[in-house]
């Protein structure tokens, strides 16, 4: 009787095939599942978000954890919520992605709302026309008007006159714009009224992105908004405090991320970092860093020694992070009163600390350095919002200072 014997050639001449029938059986199953595709799923990648996915595993994948190229951020991406593949999978299988996308979806009073105005938006397109500032001012400003009465509902008459309702109509659009307050309708005034409603509709899609992948928060915790220049605190789930900010130059940014507020410094030491010593007092004589305040030490690194002169002010916020940031007061107080604050070069200045120092239960104490550990640690998100629905239910926007909206999402 003869024995077959399997060639170990025979079984490299099989590997091709089985490759290519795995190949097949892939492209079948992606196939089949774009041909299958849940129409809801469709319908809310297209009405709330800037995913162009095809099948169901791909809309539920970008609408969870959204298309942005995170390396673009200057931040940290654990400060972003990310539902692993596998689970989305299973639910597929299971035939309940759409359910199971929605009920993982953010059900807080920011997503929701801004969800809610989008779909106002939808409603008023065809009503909403750009003024074209191009000679006919009585044109111009009916259709100011117009946009002030579907943006805010202003309630203004449509009508050619620009009377005293109009011009608080024009300070509260600036306002919400984060625009300079004076009444003036200026260059950035009218770019900002010449927004299409395409374009508000797009910033407000990249928003709720951003909101679905924000990491959920706790009922009491610090929020900085970077485009807005404002700081929140919020205890049991409601503000307690609010303040302006200055935050990162667009060349040095404010990162986006989440740590536990642990210490508290007063009468801090500035220790010059290394990269701002060398980009701008490396070069100073010792008589110009002493008109700055500024001394070596010991150790042959430069320092501020606490005082009024001191350029973190009287006391500082430590939430330990690897950027090296964290809140501070400031001897330059005539920055808040402006709309643009981007000036520090990463760290967040509070136009109020000593009122954050007391709302955590301190009082300050002039005179030596002291370090205070927090009994309970308050966690600290930095954020990045350009859009929002205020308290009163109206829409805030804010300019993309660092360039964000085009810059993340691929």
């Amino acid at each position: 009787m003869m024995v077959a014997h399997w060639h170990p050639n025979v079984l490299n001449d099989w590997k091709p095939f089985m490759k290519k029938r795995l190949s097949l059986f892939l492209l079948a199953s992606l196939t089949l599942s774009a041909a299958a595709v849940d129409e809801r799923l469709l319908a809310y990648q297209e009405r709330y978000s800037v995913c162009h996915k095809k099948n169901d595993y791909q809309i539920a994948e970008c609408l969870l954890n959204g298309n942005l190229n995170f390396s673009m951020f200057r931040g940290d991406r654990s400060a972003f919520r990310y539902f692993p593949p596998k689970h989305i999978y299973r639910a597929q299988r299971e035939g309940r992605v759409y359910e199971f996308t929605m009920d993982q979806l953010p059900h807080t009073e920011r997503y929701e709302g801004l969800r809610q105005y989008l779909d106002y938006l939808y409603t008023i397109k065809e009503q909403y026309v750009i003024p074209r500032f191009k000679g006919d001012e009585a044109e111009d400003t009916i259709r100011m008007k117009r946009i002030f009465n579907l943006l805010y509902n202003a309630g203004l008459e449509e009508t050619p006159e620009r009377d005293y309702a109009f011009e608080e109509a024009v300070l509260e659009f600036q306002r919400r714009n984060g625009l300079a307050v004076d009444g003036e309708i200026g260059p950035q005034t009218k770019h900002a009224l010449q927004t299409p409603i395409d374009a508000i509709i797009k910033k407000i899609k990249k928003n709720l992105t951003i909101e679905r992948v924000t990491q959920p928060k706790p009922d009491t915790y610090v929020m900085v908004n970077i485009p807005e220049y404002h700081m929140y605190f919020y205890r049991d789930g409601y503000p307690v405090l609010t303040m302006n900010t200055v935050v990162g130059k667009p060349k040095m940014r404010t990162p986006v991320f989440n740590r536990n507020m642990k210490f508290i410094v007063e009468n801090p030491t500035w220790n010059v970092p290394p990269s701002i010593y060398a980009k701008e007092y490396a070069h100073k004589s010792p008589e110009q860093l002493q008109r700055l305040g500024l001394r070596y030490g010991s150790d042959g690194k430069l320092y501020q020694p606490a005082g009024r002169r001191n350029a973190l002010g009287r006391v500082k916020f430590l939430f330990p992070n690897k950027f090296n940031v964290y809140m501070h007061d400031t001897p330059a107080k005539s920055l808040f009163k402006r709309s643009q604050r981007a000036y520090s070069h990463g760290c967040i200045r509070l136009e109020r600390p000593m009122d954050l120092l007391h709302e955590l239960g301190y009082e300050y104490r002039p005179g030596k350095t002291r370090w205070i550990t927090l009994e309970e640690q308050i966690p600290v998100f930095v954020e990045y919002h350009t859009a929002w629905i205020g308290d009163d239910g109206k829409l805030e926007m804010r300019p993309d200072i660092y360039g964000y909206e085009w810059k993340l999402f691929r």
